[in-house]
């Protein structure tokens, strides 16, 4: 009986108690020390200016290809819409300029197949220019249908159709020896009437063929619209007096600063009419020199507009200077 009474005592005896759960201290739930937040803020701080620095960077970086792509842009748009222009300047068909007679009054190409005149805009003095090219579109030129003689009004084209060209229009009618320029009063199909008579016979058995060619006069001015507006650079046609047109015809460029022309003269007859000289447009224009302009510098200033702003320059606007230099190939034949 005694050793049935000892099991259950002994079986309790020798189950071990349960150890107890640790408690955390205080020390463990204090959290983030004074120290670690100070250094977290001064990491953090140094990592968002770094990042801000970057940033700012970048976006200066980026205004100022796309300030140096606009005003790069807008120089090389000058120089395409230009060219075409410059080099037909005085255009005569196979005729020496000499030999053409002018009865407009105001073209004077025997004179002057491009001219400059000192002109201030928005406080900007700059030579206005003025050239004298054909009419540059599709058709060039129409052929002469029938001769005509001195003192005719009247002229008979090959494929001409009425309308083709306005009333108080200019046309060039050249063979290879000599030239009109007239003023048209009306036009038919195949036909065109003149304001004035013609100098010069054409379509007889010796000359040469003729050709009857639009004529147009530009100017390349500076204009404004009002004292709010940027200054553009323009080409515009003539009026009927021969003057500019009001207003800007055709912007060309703008946020235009500066506009100055020279040109390169030849400096002697023959061979030497190779070698050119640099005048400025007033040294030109007291010489009475402009048939023999062989080059035309044209040095053009323009800014970024108020959209670009491009840190460190005044008034967060850069300026770029572009020299151009374009060749009249038909002065002087």
């Amino acid at each position: 009986m005694s050793s049935k009474a000892s099991l259950p005592l002994r079986a309790f005896a020798s189950r071990s108690p349960r150890a107890p759960r640790s408690i955390p201290s205080r020390r463990a739930q204090q959290g983030v020390g004074l120290v670690e937040l100070m250094l977290a803020l001064v990491l953090g701080l140094f990592i968002s200016a770094m990042a801000l620095e970057y940033f700012l960077a970048s976006r200066s970086t980026l205004n100022t290809t796309s300030a140096v792509s606009y005003l790069q842009e807008s120089a090389r748009h000058v120089t395409r819409r230009l060219q075409p222009l410059v080099r037909n300047a005085g255009f005569s068909g196979c005729a020496s300029v000499s030999s053409v007679s002018d009865g407009t009054g105001s073209h004077a190409l025997s004179d002057s197949p491009l001219t400059a005149e000192s002109d201030t805009v928005a406080g900007i003095t700059y030579d206005r220019l003025a050239l004298q090219v054909p009419a540059l579109g599709a058709q060039r030129g129409w052929k002469l249908g029938a001769s005509v003689a001195q003192g005719d009004t009247s002229l008979t084209l090959e494929d001409y159709i009425s309308g083709t060209l306005e009333t108080d229009s200019v046309v060039l009618i050249s063979d290879c020896e000599s030239g009109d320029i007239a003023r048209l009063s009306g036009d038919g199909n195949n036909s065109l009437d003149l304001s004035s008579a013609v100098e010069h016979g054409y379509g007889g058995t010796i000359q040469t063929q003729a050709y009857v060619y639009p004529l147009q006069r530009w100017y390349l001015l500076l204009s404004q619209a009002d004292d709010d507006s940027p200054v553009r650079l323009c080409l515009n046609g003539e009026d009927v007096a021969g003057d500019p047109a009001a207003g800007c015809g055709e912007e060309v460029a703008r946020y235009v600063e500066a506009l100055d022309l020279t040109f390169d003269t030849a400096s002697g007859s023959g061979s030497a009419s190779r070698f050119a000289v640099e005048r400025s447009v007033a040294e030109v224009e007291a010489a009475n020199d402009w048939s023999s302009v062989r080059r035309i510098h044209i040095s053009l200033t323009l800014k970024t507009p108020p959209t670009i702003n491009v840190e460190g320059e005044g008034n967060g606007e850069l300026q770029r200077t572009f020299d151009i230099t374009l060749s009249p190939r038909n002065i002087g034949l």
